[in-house]
């Protein structure tokens, strides 16, 4: 036989091998992306960077919104929506 054609055997074999890749689960994609972090600590300046940025937005946010939560009036779902809208533009 020659070698660039395949027998039934190794054909297979190739399918049986692709048919057991399932598709990784998210508990799995965690775990990977966990281990990326632990291996290149790289990764972890530009994470750090990005967190830092975000705190001073969300903290600013987080206080408005305790004090409207907890100073008991009553909004209309329009102005509910508004707030919250407002709130969050806040953060990005």
């Amino acid at each position: 036989m020659d070698q660039s054609t395949t027998t039934f055997k190794d054909f297979m074999e190739k399918t049986k091998l692709s048919s057991n890749s399932k598709e990784k689960t998210s508990r799995q994609k965690r775990q990977e992306k966990i281990n990326k972090l632990q291996d290149n600590p790289q990764l972890w300046k530009f994470l750090e960077q990005y967190l830092n940025e975000d705190l001073s937005g969300l903290n600013k946010s987080y206080i408005k919104f305790r004090s409207i939560y907890q100073s008991g009036r009553r909004y209309s779902g329009k102005e509910w929506i508004e707030m919250l809208s407002e709130l969050l533009g806040e953060i990005d």
